[in-house]
């Protein structure tokens, strides 16, 4: 058996090793990167034995493997304007360009890959069309998103049989680059990670819940068409966009479920997608404008949330903006059906208690979500009651509340004018409206009592 004297010294023989190898390779490796950017000493060993050289750019870190760290060049200067943090070329392949003079930057000759920060609109726009090379894989607290870019062509450069001499070295780059998101995730601890796909389902989901006047419609046989009139879409499409929670795989048109389905269509492109009722809820068939049909299969990380389900929520949703009480009303629902207490669906650190006030009409509600041990988001408001099982409130207020051993707290009030929907869905949950900030987006909540 290996002594825990031994295995500590092979650690620290490791690591020696490491630092032995980053002094014989000293010097610059960054083109036209800062002396911090560039820094050498910047040094790691991973627990799984991975000797790594550290770039840096402002708070952030990029790990290349030793193996790897004489062969690229990591610029973080190129495309900074745009949100660019790092661009990891192949060396030989920006020397073999240059000596050719082909220097124009459009060709991007030895480039693996970009890492860059963007903001949410941006996102949001991107997310509408194809992104070939591209993902969003992270995002920090403050709603900035972290992007990941591949060429889409092949950007080696040499002349002649150098060009075959030098694939062994090129493909084994390559590979490494499609492990760089996953990377740069670990070595970064203040992000989070955050996936959205690009199908033509998400595209067109992301265009329901983020341009402007989208013309759609969703549809079942009870009530019909329904447009969206004025209900926002993201609080819907978000969570059924390909990311962390959901996933979507291609089925067989065999296993196509029978009876009914809500259809999500969109008129001016002949698009159109069904969410079917049968068979757990979770088929999807997308037919296209020139009369393709592709069957898929939604896998939801909770195990009990539905892609038809949602699609319920969101036609509720329009059906009742469209047609008054006939929503949640027809539903049989009255307000007195939201007293209780409410848990959030998949992680349930957010409550929402709902009491019937002293004065007819009117309901107490509190929401506590958790942010950590010690520190607690609430909200206060005094809701009315609408049609259905609806209930609406302003003046709320939302504060931050930090506690300290002995459990109790201080306040620090962000508003006082919050505004808002509770209601429940046709699946008897609880979603939330929150007007100012968004709070209840993509949460569920589910009785507790």
């Amino acid at each position: 058996m290996r002594s825990k004297k031994n295995t500590a010294l092979s650690l620290v023989l490791a690591l020696a090793m490491a630092l032995s190898l980053a002094a014989c390779a000293a010097g610059p490796k960054t083109a036209g990167a800062s002396a911090e950017s560039a820094d050498v000493g910047d040094l790691a060993l991973r627990p799984e034995g991975e000797a790594g050289h550290i770039y840096k750019n402002g708070d952030y870190n990029l790990l290349v493997p030793l193996e790897y760290d004489e062969l690229v060049i990591v610029d973080t200067e190129s495309g900074a304007e745009e949100g660019t943090l790092f661009t990891v070329s192949e060396k030989a392949s920006v020397e073999a360009a240059e000596a050719d003079g082909a220097t124009d930057p459009q060709d991007g000759w030895g480039w693996l890959f970009s890492v860059a920060r963007i903001g949410a609109d941006e996102l949001h726009e991107v997310l509408c069309y194809d992104m070939s090379g591209a993902y969003v894989f992270a995002r920090d607290s403050a709603e900035q998103y972290f992007m990941i870019y591949h060429p889409s062509d092949v950007r080696l450069y040499r002349q002649g049989d150098a060009y075959q001499d030098a694939m062994e070295q090129w493909t084994a780059l390559n590979e490494w680059a499609t492990t760089a998101a996953e990377t740069f995730l670990a070595e970064n601890a203040d992000l989070e990670a955050f996936e959205r796909g690009n199908s033509m389902l998400d595209m067109y989901l992301a265009r329901a819940a983020y341009q402007g006047g989208a013309n759609y419609t969703l549809s079942t046989t009870e009530y019909g068409p329904m447009a969206p009139n004025g209900v926002e879409a993201a609080p819907y499409a978000e969570r059924l966009m390909t990311g962390v929670d959901v996933s979507y795989e291609s089925v067989e048109p065999s296993e196509t479920p029978d009876g009914e389905y809500v259809v999500l269509s969109f008129p001016e492109e002949n698009m159109r997608f069904d969410f079917f009722v049968g068979e757990g809820g979770n088929y999807v068939r997308e037919v296209w404008y020139d009369g393709r049909e592709n069957l898929m299969k939604a896998v939801f990380a909770d195990g009990t949330t539905t892609a038809n389900g949602i699609a319920q929520e969101w036609y509720d949703a329009l059906v009742a903006a469209n047609e008054g009480d006939t929503g949640n009303a027809a539903l049989g629902y009255t307000p007195d059906d939201l007293v209780g207490r409410w848990a959030e669906k998949i992680a349930g650190r957010g409550v929402i208690t709902v009491a019937k006030a002293a004065e007819d009409g009117k309901y107490d509600v509190t929401v506590e979500w958790a942010n950590s041990a010690f520190e607690q988001s609430y909200w206060e408001m005094q809701a009315v009651a609408g049609n259905g099982g609806v209930l609406t409130y302003e003046n709320g207020k939302h504060a931050i509340r930090t506690y300290d051993s002995d459990g109790k707290y201080t306040e620090d009030v962000r508003y006082e004018n919050g505004s808002g929907t509770l209601y429940l869905n046709s699946a008897f949950e609880v979603m939330w409206e929150d007007n100012i900030d968004g709070a209840g987006d993509n949460a569920v909540f589910v009785s507790v009592d």
